[in-house]
């Protein structure tokens, strides 16, 4: 056996090997170990324990930190130790096949655990107490030859989401599949359908914000993923733009845009869908050689919104990129006014998001577009938010307690209808946004019968 090294101060208490059982054998697995042999930092450490019943290496880890069970047909505790960065998870050996239950199974030999693992770049161990390389399968020899070669002839079909894990690993590692390993990554490409919304979720984080997501989409492509968990995506292949704004068609556009965009997982989604839309809005005007997709943006609202629910993203994350999507086709606004209305219309803490999403997409085009007009305009939202205008309820000088005392009316939408038209004077007007001059405005409206 071969030896390496990895560095495992900043993750695990220093005192936590020595006090397991001494015929407990505890090793780093998988991807930290295919990193450090590429000599590629990290995002994670993964752990296994032989020769520990989980209920017994629980009790153990709970003495360093927080550490719960996770996962139902795997048997992964997620550990998180005291003064530590970062979550560790850590496994007894099982079969790691999603056809079948299994509880693990600590007398398993890590050589057992290993051979039910998906890839042999993954199949890799490193024994903590000594240093040594575990490796039966020539996971090591395949990082060398960059060559992805599952473990087994089953090692797909046992669970399908390592299809997409092929993807992420190909990607990140400059690794490509053997033959016989791409036949298997085809042959299960239909069972994406049945794996869990949440986990292709988290397969599809962790592929958005790659270096360069669109390798990983073209791989998706090539090897006949997308249409399973992303057919959008798939509908914007071959989808002319015409005109004069794009070079490219709507799909290439979409990875063009994604590869621009900063490594923010809103922003990167944001530009994954933008122009989702357009293959549905798409029309040919042929005397003007032009295509148009009048709408395409509010549609793409609602696919994006739709699609990362789908997938069990959070409501939250959905909204946030639901809302990008809707006003990736902004105009600058002319006025100081016509600015603050923008502000509150997109909400200030999307600004960012909006621009670095505009940017990627003007970068994407492939047509030398001018940003100027944009960072002029982004500079005059800089400057009129300096200026600190009212640009919501809580900005107001009055409240809702005085909306109601003065008109004489209970908590109800007519409260926020009637403060939204007091937000809209003082975005009009921001000299306005003072009490005795709002109150006025409020006895106006009952004086008014509104």
């Amino acid at each position: 056996m071969n030896k390496i090294s990895i560095s495992t101060d900043e993750d695990i208490p220093p005192d936590f090997i020595s006090s397991l059982p001494e015929n407990a054998g505890i090793y780093a697995v998988g991807g930290a170990i295919r990193d450090a042999i590429l000599g590629i930092p990290s995002r994670e450490l993964d752990l296994l324990v032989t020769a520990l019943p989980l209920d017994k290496l629980t009790k153990i880890l709970r003495r360093w930190g927080v550490a719960e069970p996770v996962g139902k047909s795997f048997t992964v505790i997620k550990w998180y130790p005291r003064g530590k960065f970062r979550a560790i998870d850590v496994s007894i050996p099982t079969k790691r096949d999603k056809r079948v239950s299994s509880e693990g199974n600590p007398a398993m030999t890590v050589e057992e655990d290993l051979a039910g693992r998906d890839f042999t770049v993954n199949a890799i161990a490193l024994d903590l107490r000594t240093d040594e390389l575990i490796d039966p399968f020539g996971g090591r020899e395949d990082i060398s030859a960059k060559v992805l070669r599952a473990v087994s002839k089953n090692a797909l079909s046992a669970d399908p989401l390592r299809c997409l894990r092929a993807v992420y690993i190909c990607a990140r590692c400059g690794l490509y599949p053997d033959s016989a390993t791409l036949r298997q990554i085809e042959a299960s490409a239909p069972d994406l359908a049945d794996i869990a919304p949440e986990r292709i979720a988290e397969e599809l984080k962790k592929i958005v914000l790659l270096p360069k997501p669109s390798t990983a989409f073209r791989l998706c492509r090539d090897w006949g993923l997308l249409p399973h968990f992303l057919p959008e995506l798939t509908a914007c292949e071959g989808v002319t733009q015409e005109g004069g704004w794009h070079a490219h068609d709507v799909f290439e556009h979409l990875m063009a845009t994604i590869d621009s965009a900063p490594p923010r997982l809103a922003v990167r989604l944001a530009a994954l869908f933008h122009d989702i839309g357009k293959p549905a809005r798409r029309k040919y005007i042929p005397e003007r050689d032009r295509a148009i997709f009048y709408g395409h943006q509010n549609l793409g609202e609602r696919m994006a919104r739709k699609a990362l629910l789908r997938l069990m993203f959070s409501k939250e994350l959905a909204e946030r990129v639901a809302v990008l999507v809707r006003f990736h086709m902004f105009t600058q606004a002319q006025t100081d006014k016509g600015v603050r209305r923008f502000i509150r219309k997109v909400g200030v803490e999307l600004l960012d998001d909006l621009f670095d999403l505009r940017f990627a997409d003007i970068e994407a085009q492939g047509t030398d577009r001018d940003k100027r007009p944009d960072e002029e305009f982004r500079a005059r939202i800089e400057k009129i938010l300096s200026e600190k205008p009212p640009l919501s309820y809580k900005d107001l000088t009055v409240d809702g307690n005085d909306v109601m005392r003065l008109l004489n009316i209970s908590a109800g939408p007519r409260v926020g209808e009637a403060l939204e038209h007091l937000l809209q004077i003082v975005l009009d007007e921001p000299s306005k946004n003072d009490r005795e001059t709002l109150l006025k405005i409020i006895e106006s409206m009952k004086a008014e019968g509104a």
